[in-house]
């Protein structure tokens, strides 16, 4: 879901384009890409720059690590408050053993973009599925084979297994 090479490409000439345009290396772009966040979308790291340029007073560039910090607060003003999600967990009828996992669908899937009822709708979805047991092994465990002539271990008691008395 990270921005591939182009996009990433445009944001930094979006940063450029505040600065004279000055031509991005391939060097530049890669490490530009590398730096970003993993879950970036092209519209959230677009609306960073335009939230940092709109305030910056300062002339300072814009570096990577202010895309991310930029994305972060996009989505962080796009989450429901406490007492919206609750109602919405009533009005799903989701109980205390599935309301963590519908919270955490609900977030995610805001701070992603979608609108409060696509999140709402995947978090409800993703709260009543079931658990996934691990699987059961479809034979049974063979018994151990006996070598003959040999005695196990287990089989021997303490004096015979170091020799002498006790």
């Amino acid at each position: 879901m990270s921005l591939n090479l182009a996009e990433s490409t445009l944001v930094l000439a979006k940063i450029r384009a505040h600065h004279g345009n000055a031509p991005i290396t391939d060097l530049e772009a890669r490490t530009f890409q590398e730096e970003l966040r993993a879950d970036a979308t092209l519209s959230d790291a677009l609306e960073a720059v335009k939230n940092f340029y709109a305030a910056n007073t300062t002339g300072r560039w814009m570096l990577s690590g202010d895309v991310n910090a930029g994305i972060r607060a996009i989505r962080k003003k796009r989450l429901p408050e406490e007492a919206q999600i609750d109602k919405l967990m009533a009005q799903a009828s989701i109980d205390s053993d599935h309301a963590l996992t519908y919270r955490r669908q609900l977030i995610k899937a805001m701070s992603m973009g979608q609108d409060i009822t696509q999140a709402h709708a995947l978090a409800v979805e993703a709260s009543h599925r079931l658990a996934i047991e691990a699987p059961k092994p479809d034979h049974k465990p063979k018994p151990e084979k006996q070598l003959t002539g040999t005695v196990r271990a287990a089989d021997m008691n303490l004096e015979n297994m170091i020799g002498g008395t006790l």
